[in-house]
């Protein structure tokens, strides 16, 4: 049960607070579309987490540490990209 109820609190939180930095970061006002795009990320690293977070990593990071640091690093190179190509 608390796995569901964190992935449904992550899923009402991280797309739209990603997708809001991006609409500020790229000044494009389309919000929705960040927003979504976010949250298809957010269902493609939940359904990869258990394959990436083994071994070495495992035992030197903690769970929610890890997510952040995958959210942050695809954060910094899509913005990268976002601000390159437009």
């Amino acid at each position: 049960m608390k796995k569901i109820v964190l992935f449904i609190i992550g899923l009402m939180c991280i797309p739209p607070i990603l997708g809001y930095l991006t609409t500020y970061v790229s000044n494009n006002p389309e919000c929705e579309v960040y927003t979504g795009f976010w949250g298809v990320l957010y269902l493609f690293i939940y359904i990869l987490f258990p394959l990436l977070y083994k071994g070495k990593i495992k035992q030197a990071m903690n769970r929610y540490a890890f997510y952040a640091l995958l959210y942050g690093i695809l954060f910094l190179i899509i913005n990268i990209l976002l601000i390159c190509f437009n």
